[in-house]
């Protein structure tokens, strides 16, 4: 009881709220290096008074390019919270952004922000980043490569950032995006350097002490050049714990040292819970030490290579195993050569540690030794690639559109833990536990089916620059959308998840126009006029400026008006329709007006709606029940 109060103080210490600001003039002290986007440079930082973080956009410029973490600029405007776009199983970017202490954000102009120059504030976090990209200057003074320095500094230091995006998705597809991502094999490949070279000073109380303080700081340092991310958190942590129980001469419990480093991190910053780099890495952990013994067991090689290839081997299948609900959950895909690529990339991705290292520590000292070892690194990197790409390239090598529910994702959690209990205890009541898990699993996925085949939806997006809906009947869907200029890239990527989720197998995209035409037995579009399922809908900006349509603005259930805001309230001289969407926010006057005419409701920014009914008259109940059911 003490720990659980414990930990709902933590968490309300811990929760951060983001109050409406005021434009005003704001200093902002930057945490981190400019990141470039297609069109401006994303800076992230803290506001010097409120204490709270703030994503600016900037435009592209030398002066900031050359911005650094601790420097200060300021700005007169109005930052605006962060905010979802409110679109079905949409990435919570808001809450992603909150735990990371970020809530506001705003796009600035050239001739809107001035630089402080002369004016610092550093603190050890920003001074890690300052120190970590001089080292990643040194591997690029070194003459490897532009693209593979990135894919180093990725491997070795943990700075992800300028890796091409089309390396990150052969990386994913081929079940080796950890190795980007520093984690515990690069923790463990440190300590064992470490230990080799101070292994001397373990004589005595003095000299275990002294051996593992020299340990805790190194390891402790690369964590915070490295980013102090939630994988690297896991691994120092565990460490340390192996470190102080060596030099009190204790042995150590692995399954302790997982249990009370995951406590004192979540003690520390609850919201760290909630990370997926901190759940795949305990998934991960977890499952090497309880499943890869048992595959290891089944087969005995006596020679030194081939024991070592069958463990490397092993400790994949393990790894892929324990992670697969969460990667499922999260990624939606499953690599299916990923014991391959992991065969040939880990070894490599060690080589390229020790090798990084090498290179830096080199430039100080011989130039020539420092461009002779760079060379191999580069050649390293080079197989890197090509083996992922390889990879990627043999047929079927990623299953795509893995969407299980929550549900479906619990039941395969439990029927794994049950799986593992019976391994161990052999009892049959944990085997018939499983298969009724199981049975469970596949009645719901059937379940599921039948609802996917008899479902009838549509939704309204909120697409920055364009207006959308989808219609979806079944497992076909319709998306008609207006003013967009890259139709494709846009409405892809706001419905990829919805369209997954929905499992929906054929989709026909349609441009509003006054020339549209669509009669189908079930669907029926005439310009900005739509049936569905016997529900008609009107896709209207003003209808004050379109009295040609009077008789098709009367007998619509849905009148949806994506332009209207507080600066353009649309007054109806005409029998209002059921329901009246608007995309507005704060303006009570034109909401008072809309509801003494009809049923509507402010979406404020969330324009994201869904309607379920094959049947008019169920319309407004269903539109009301699913506001009660969301905000």
């Amino acid at each position: 009881m003490t720990i659980f109060l414990f930990g709902v103080i933590r968490v309300k210490q811990t929760s951060m709220v983001f109050p409406v600001l005021q434009k005003q003039l704001y200093f902002v002290v930057l945490d981190e290096y400019p990141l470039e986007k297609e069109k401006t440079y994303q800076v992230v930082g803290q506001l010097a008074d409120a204490e709270h973080g703030i994503l600016v956009y900037l435009p592209k410029s030398q002066r900031v390019k050359n911005l650094k973490p601790g420097d200060i600029f300021c700005f007169d405007g109005l930052p605006e919270l962060v905010e979802n776009d409110g679109n079905p199983f949409e990435f919570d970017y808001r809450g992603y952004l909150n735990s990371k202490g970020i809530g506001y954000r705003i796009f600035l102009k050239e001739n809107q922000f001035y630089c402080l120059t002369g004016s610092k504030k550093l603190n050890i976090y920003r001074s890690a980043l300052i120190f970590r990209e001089k080292l990643i200057e040194y591997l690029g003074h070194s003459g490897i490569t532009t693209e593979h320095v990135h894919l180093i500094s990725s491997i070795s230091f943990g700075a992800r950032e300028d890796v091409d995006k089309e390396t990150i998705q052969s990386f994913t597809n081929t079940g080796v995006i950890h190795v980007l991502a520093v984690s515990g094999m690069n923790v463990g490949l440190i300590y064992v350097i470490l230990d080799f070279i101070f292994r001397f000073l373990r004589t005595g109380r003095a000299g275990f002490f002294l051996h593992a303080m020299i340990m805790l700081c190194s390891i402790w340092s690369y964590a915070l050049v490295t980013g102090m991310s939630a994988s690297i958190l896991r691994a120092a942590m565990m460490f340390s714990f192996v470190l102080i129980g060596s030099s009190l001469q204790r042995s150590s419990n692995i399954f302790n040292s997982l249990a009370v480093s995951a406590f004192l991190l979540i003690s520390w910053d609850p919201p760290i819970s909630r990370d997926v780099g901190f759940q795949l890495s305990y998934a991960a952990v977890l499952s090497i030490v309880v499943i890869q013994p048992l595959f290891y067991r089944q087969l005995y090689f006596k020679n030194w290579i081939l024991d070592k290839i069958w463990a490397l081997i092993t400790v994949t299948f393990a790894a892929q195993i324990g992670t697969l609900p969460l990667t499922l959950h999260y990624f939606h895909q499953f690599p299916v050569y990923f014991w391959l690529a992991n065969l040939v990339v880990i070894p490599l991705v060690s080589l390229i540690l020790y090798l990084s290292f090498v290179v830096v520590g080199l430039t100080f000292v011989s130039g020539f030794l420092s461009s002779v070892f760079a060379s191999v690194l580069d050649w390293s990197v080079q197989l890197v690639l090509l083996t992922v790409r390889s990879v990627e390239a043999f047929p079927f090598s990623v299953i795509r559109g893995l969407y299980p529910s929550f549900y479906q994702f619990i039941l395969v959690f439990l029927i794994g833990l049950f799986f593992f209990i019976f391994t161990k205890s052999r009892k049959i009541v944990h085997l018939q536990s499983m298969i009724v898990l199981a049975v469970i699993l596949a009645s719901s996925a059937g379940i599921a089916s039948w609802h996917q085949l008899s479902r009838a939806e549509i939704v309204f997006y909120h697409i920055p620059g364009t207006r959308a809906l989808v219609l979806t009947s079944g497992r076909e869907a319709i998306v008609l959308y207006d003013r967009c200029d890259n139709a494709a890239g846009k409405l892809g990527y706001s419905m990829k998840l919805y369209l997954g989720e929905r499992k929906i197998r054929k989709v026909n995209i349609y441009r509003l126009s006054d020339s549209l035409r669509i009669n189908r037995c079930d669907i029926c579009v005439v310009g900005s006029f739509v049936s569905f399922k016997g529900i008609r809908l009107y896709i209207q900006p003003n209808i004050d400026s379109d009295k040609k349509n009077v008789n098709t603005f009367l007998c619509s259930d849905l009148i949806w008006l994506p332009d209207q805001g507080p600066g353009n309230p649309t007054r109806f001289d005409l029998p209002a329709p059921k329901i009246i969407l608007c995309q507005a926010k704060d303006e009570a006057g034109t909401y008072q007006k809309m509801h003494s005419l009809s049923k509507s409701f402010d979406m404020g920014r969330s324009v994201h709606l869904v309607i379920r009914s094959s049947l008019d008259g169920k319309l407004s109940r269903m539109v009301c029940g699913y506001f009660n059911q969301s905000d």
